[in-house]
């Protein structure tokens, strides 16, 4: 042994979209500890101009964000083909139809079901075609 750190790979770069900065520190905390490289966001504006430069395995996002609803940035991130969730206290009858399929956690919420969720979007992200990967 030579005395270095071995640091494992990363299981992926996560997009988290959450206003409240107590619950998205959880959700970075968590999610890091998963082995996961975790980006956040506090606003639509945000997500949406970090979407611009940087792509990602998947994304978690709550709904009622102060700047507005998500759903812009669910509306991008369904274009290029990049996997993601909900994890909100609104309810899941407030989403557009054309993202009722998408995976919902509802707040609060069991830490090992968002981990286990992640982990299926970024399980699908990978297994999907490439050509929904392209960028918009």
């Amino acid at each position: 042994m030579n005395g270095s750190v071995r640091i494992p790979p990363s299981r992926g770069v996560v997009l988290v979209v959450e206003d409240e900065i107590d619950v998205s520190r959880l959700f970075v905390e968590v999610l890091s500890q998963a082995g996961y490289d975790v980006v956040p966001a506090y606003s639509v504006t945000d997500a949406l101009g970090t979407l611009v430069y940087q792509r990602f395995d998947a994304a978690v996002l709550d709904i009622e964000l102060g700047d507005g609803p998500v759903f812009p940035v669910a509306d991008r991130l369904a274009r290029t083909g990049t996997p993601f969730l909900f994890a909100s206290a609104v309810y899941i009858q407030m989403v557009p139809k054309q993202h009722q399929g998408v995976p919902f956690i509802g707040k609060p919420f069991n830490i090992n079901e968002l981990v286990a969720r992640v982990e299926d979007a970024v399980e699908r992200g990978r297994n999907g075609p490439p050509s929904n990967r392209a960028a918009d």
